[in-house]
C-alpha cells in the first residue's frame, strides 16, 4: 500500500516523439495520483531523447508535461532530473510544467535522507561516453540546435538517438558496482542514508558504508518506481 504524503521515484521512461508514446506514463501518473504522493522524481532519461527547444515540443512530449502540470498544480511536487538524454532542460519551456528542474536531488522523509542523481557521470573510466557527454551538452551545441531550422535539427537528433540506442556503452554490459559502492560511501559521509540512480536499467541494491545504494529498473521495461514511507523512510518496488 502506497501511504499518502509518500515519495516516488521513477527512472529512465524513455518516452517515444511520436503521437500517443505518452500514454502508458499518462495513465500511470493517474493512477499514482489517487494515492496522493507528495513528490514525484524523475530521475533521468525521460524522454528517448528530449531537447528544450520550442522545435522539439511534439504532440507527446506537450501531453506529457500538461500531466505533469495537472500534478504539480493539485500540490504534488514534480522533480525533472536530468539525465544523459536530456539536454538544454534548465531555462527551456519543460520549467513552466514542474516544481524543479536540477541535476541532482535530495529530500527526508522519516528520518532518513535520500540523494538521487541518474548516475551516468559515476563511471569515470567510460572516456567514449564522457566525450559524448561533453560534446553535446555545451553552449556551442545548444545554440546550434538553436539556430537549426526545425526538419534538419529533428533529422540531425534522430540519427543520434538511433546510434545510441544500438550501441552500449562499457556500463551497460557490466555494472559499475565498485564505483557505486563508492559514491554511496561518500554521501554517506555526507550524511545521506540512501543514494538512489537510474542511468543502469538495473534493479539493484548495495550496502556503502552506513548508506544504502538503490539502483532503479528502467521504467518503460518494468513500471515500477521506489516508493518512499513518509513514516518510516523506508523504501520499496513497487508496480503501481
Amino acid at each position: 500500500m502506497i501511504e499518502p504524503g509518500s515519495r516516488v521515484i521513477i527512472g529512465d521512461s524513455h518516452i517515444g516523439l511520436g503521437e500517443g508514446s505518452e500514454n502508458r506514463i499518462v495513465e500511470w501518473l493517474d493512477r499514482l495520483k489517487a494515492h496522493r504522493p507528495a513528490a514525484v522524481y524523475l530521475n533521468g532519461d525521460v524522454f528517448n531523447y528530449f531537447i528544450g527547444d520550442e522545435k522539439f515540443r511534439t504532440s507527446s512530449v506537450q501531453g506529457f508535461f500538461d500531466k505533469l502540470r495537472e500534478l504539480r498544480d493539485e500540490g504534488i511536487e514534480v522533480h525533472y532530473i536530468e539525465g544523459n538524454r536530456d539536454f538544454f532542460v534548465h531555462g527551456s519551456f519543460a520549467e513552466d510544467y514542474v516544481s524543479a528542474v536540477c541535476t541532482r536531488a535530495t529530500f527526508e522523509s522519516g528520518g532518513r535522507n535520500y540523494f538521487l542523481i541518474h548516475g551516468d557521470m559515476i563511471n569515470d573510466r567510460d572516456w567514449p561516453y564522457r566525450f559524448w557527454r561533453h560534446f553535446s551538452k555545451n553552449p556551442v551545441m545548444k545554440l546550434a540546435v538553436r539556430l537549426w531550422p526545425k526538419e534538419a535539427a529533428r533529422r540531425l537528433v534522430d540519427r543520434v538517438e538511433k546510434k545510441l540506442r544500438t550501441k552500449n556503452f562499457k556500463h551497460k554490459r557490466r555494472l559499475p558496482v565498485e564505483l557505486m559502492e563508492a559514491y554511496g560511501r561518500k554521501r554517506s559521509s555526507e550524511g545521506y542514508d540512501v543514494v538512489v540512480f537510474g542511468h543502469f536499467h538495473h534493479k539493484l541494491e548495495l550496502d556503502a558504508g552506513d548508506a544504502r545504494v538503490a539502483v532503479l529498473p528502467a521504467w518503460y521495461e518494468t513500471g515500477e518506481a521506489i516508493v518512499v514511507s513518509p513514516s518510516t523512510g523506508e523504501y520499496e518496488f513497487v508496480a503501481i
